[in-house]
């Protein structure tokens, strides 16, 4: 991980190593939530896998609008962190929604409200990510944002194999299905946080030596 990872990662430094750690977890929280939706929908609920496929289909849309938005954002004075923590907000409202209908009577179909909710969430806090990276930079564009999307497949084995692991273990079970939540959930929390150690200004650039 060291030689692999800028220097921090670890630790969330401000800037790139903060930005990766944020990469991870958001995909740690929406990827392996989006991956189990169906099964939960489906065994705990009993829906249709169809039914269960607009479910997801309403978080590609949420997505598509937030990715859209942090542009206008940043133009209305919000910094990058800013957006980052909106992003991972409404990751954590959507989750929120989603267990509600699994482990309650809530109707159906708010589940497609919720990720919708979580879509958005995760368009605006991918995206303003890879807006920080490239400004963190400094030159190493290509490098950081391979470190970037290995941080994000990172998030995705890890969330997908613990969640895979209890549902394994507990069965697809209302109780099985909350510990996928509760992983995702802690994946999000840690995406709240690296948003704190963003940096807000671009670095300046050194120098080519002569």
């Amino acid at each position: 991980v060291r030689r692999v990872l800028p220097a921090g990662t670890l630790t969330a430094r401000r800037g790139l190593p903060a930005n990766v750690v944020f990469a991870a977890a958001l995909s740690m929280a929406f990827f392996t939530a989006d991956l189990f939706i169906p099964l939960a929908l489906t065994s705990v609920r009993g829906i249709s896998a169809t039914l269960a496929g607009i479910v997801l289909t309403a978080g590609i849309i949420g997505w598509t609008a937030g990715a859209y938005a942090p542009a206008r954002l940043l133009k209305w004075g919000m910094t990058k962190g800013g957006i980052a923590r909106l992003g991972a907000i409404l990751v954590i409202a959507g989750l929120t929604v989603i267990g509600a209908v699994i482990l309650t009577t809530v109707p159906v179909p708010v589940a497609a409200v919720g990720w919708i909710i979580a879509g958005l969430g995760a368009g605006l806090g991918f995206t303003i990510n890879s807006i920080a990276v490239r400004d963190d930079a400094a030159g190493t564009v290509g490098r950081a944002s391979s470190q970037m999307e290995l941080g994000n497949q990172a998030g995705i084995a890890i969330g997908t194999g613990l969640a895979g692991a209890l549902v394994a273990t507990m069965g697809a079970t209302a109780a099985g299905l909350s510990g996928v939540l509760v992983v995702a959930g802690a994946g999000v929390v840690l995406a709240l946080l690296a948003s704190t150690r963003f940096a807000e200004t671009h670095p300046p650039l050194t120098p080519p030596e002569r």
